[in-house]
């Protein structure tokens, strides 16, 4: 029942996660931490459940819904990463960028002169991080990690703010807060899940979200 104690539509839920299943599969989702492979998994189970709520529905005029008669999509290795030469091109595209990209070589030029109380509230090992970051995941072939830098824009968008900061400092008061991407008390944090190399285990915890887009 939904919230507001009408009936689920299971047949509508389940087309919505067949759409989904077929959306992941071919090309992949965004999840920053999980394999398609261990979403796809999921999705899986999903459909599983809502076949069962329609069984259990059982309505012997009609019938169950033509969409609860589609093959239930087969288990797929949890390791398992849509589109991986695609990604591998994109990274391969990306590095590229950020090692080109002016403002990172300010800001590593200019952290050697920064006091340590200068690099933490610019965040600068972080920003410098990001693109060792995708060096390494390129080395290690990790994929999740490559997927998170087919867009560089935010990153190259907090290069440009960190070069900023380092040139007027007064700027801190003015500048656009979406200009930086790095949060100095959560970056710690996320660094270290994004130099992690081990695949996810393929079994999601139980309050895992899908997150595909």
């Amino acid at each position: 029942m939904s919230k507001r104690g009408q009936q689920t539509d299971y047949a509508a839920e389940l087309e919505k996660e067949y759409a989904q299943w077929d959306e992941v599969f071919t090309n992949g989702g965004s999840d920053p931490f999980w394999t398609d492979g261990v979403n796809l998994s999921l999705i899986r189970s999903h459909i599983l459940f809502y076949k069962e709520q329609l069984e259990k529905q059982g309505d012997s005029l009609f019938g169950l819904p033509d969409i609860y008669y589609r093959a239930t999509p087969p288990e797929v290795d949890c390791n398992y990463m849509a589109r991986p030469d695609e990604i591998r091109e994109n990274a391969r595209k990306t590095m590229e960028i950020i090692d080109a990209d002016e403002n990172l070589k300010f800001v590593r030029e200019q952290s050697k002169t920064l006091s340590e109380q200068q690099l933490k509230q610019y965040c600068i090992p972080t920003i410098i991080n990001y693109a060792e970051n995708l060096r390494r995941a390129i080395a290690e072939d990790n994929l999740i990690i490559m997927r998170r830098y087919e867009h560089p824009d935010s990153y190259l968008e907090s290069f440009e703010s960190a070069a900023i900061k380092i040139r007027n400092p007064e700027s801190m008061r003015r500048i656009n807060d979406n200009l930086t991407i790095c949060d100095p008390e959560d970056d710690e944090d996320f660094e270290e899940e994004c130099s992690e190399t081990e695949q996810p285990e393929c079994e999601p915890e139980e309050d895992f979200q899908l997150r595909l887009f």
